[in-house]
């Protein structure tokens, strides 16, 4: 187990996935647990990093099946605060090619949406932390976990704790105007900044290169996705490391890859990248292994990556073939 504790904050909930078809002519959902920083604490725990998740369940039969899930992949949850009744859960179906996936979000007035400042002890949330991942979505859910957020992101930076974020932009859960207005200054505290192109034209209004002139961020992972059919998309990554004034990087050919499933790709391929970037690795490794991560990912069903760091860096050798 490697000591360079990582914390995340966000919200797990239950999804349900319609087997086929549309949500609204569904009869059955098929049950899993998942959320995008329970996802990438889970991908960290699985290469054998030691995490942290702060967030918050019911005290109920749901709660402790979540509590199961994550126990099951290594995730740390001595800081999960279990209270109330109701867990947030969201129904998806897969979509195709030409018209995306569809959710459908039922999470308001969760345990988590009921979070503030005063839910966690700071002191033993961050102690022996190197690493606190956090992403856009937790802004969005309420105006009492976005203080919290906040009050995160300052307890981290004030002791020493180097932060990566990912924009990760639900439509669904607020506008561009509002996320845009959360996102400029949480990017002011990142260390790792995990975006897409659209994500710095959109809400940053910039690219990559005004956003190294601009923002403090030590490392800048761009990442861009496109479909190509119902079962094929592509995918190319640059990551940029800013080391001084002095930018090294690296950018991937464009990768094509089948998709299996569609929920996950992202998460794995920050806990991947954010493992690789610990180690100190070249921007280039760190690209090839985030990216193995993020194909492989779409291989396997369910929210969570189930792989191991021995598989996935077998794998990369095939990413040229792809």
């Amino acid at each position: 187990m490697n000591d360079k504790k990582i914390v995340a904050y966000g919200e797990i909930m239950m999804r349900l996935s319609s087997p086929s078809g549309a949500i609204e002519s569904s009869t059955s959902f098929d049950a899993c647990y998942g959320g995008t920083e329970a996802n990438v604490l889970a991908c960290l725990s699985r290469f054998g990093r030691r995490t942290e998740y702060l967030t918050a369940l019911p005290d109920n039969g749901l709660g402790r099946a979540t509590l199961d899930h994550l126990h099951s992949f290594g995730v740390g949850t001595g800081n999960v605060v279990v209270n109330g009744d109701t867990l947030g859960l969201y129904f998806t179906e897969s979509g195709n090619g030409s018209r995306g996936a569809n959710v459908v979000y039922y999470r308001k007035g969760s345990e988590f949406a009921k979070l503030d400042e005063r839910s966690f002890d700071l002191d033993k949330a961050f102690d022996g932390a190197t690493l606190f991942h956090i992403s856009g979505i937790s802004f969005a859910l309420s105006e009492s976990s976005r203080r919290l957020a906040f009050a995160l992101l300052d307890a981290a930076r004030a002791r020493g704790v180097k932060i990566s974020f990912d924009f990760n932009y639900r439509a669904k859960l607020w506008s561009v105007d509002a996320a845009r207005e959360q996102f400029l200054k949480a990017v002011e505290y990142a260390d790792i900044v995990l975006a897409s192109e659209i994500d710095l034209a959109i809400f940053l209004r910039t690219d990559a290169i005004g956003f190294l002139k601009k923002y403090p961020a030590r490392y800048l992972a761009v990442r861009n996705r496109k479909p190509i059919d119902d079962v094929a998309h592509s995918v190319n990554v640059t990551l940029y490391e800013n080391d001084g004034g002095f930018v090294k990087k690296h950018a991937s050919p464009e990768i094509k890859f089948n998709v299996v499933e569609r929920v996950g790709g992202g998460d794995a391929f920050d806990g991947a990248l954010l493992h690789k970037l610990l180690d100190g690795a070249d921007v280039k490794s760190a690209v090839e292994f985030a990216l193995a991560a993020f194909v492989l990912k779409h291989s396997v069903k369910g929210d969570t990556f189930t792989l191991g760091a021995d598989e996935v860096e077998k794998f990369i050798p095939k990413l040229g073939a792809l």
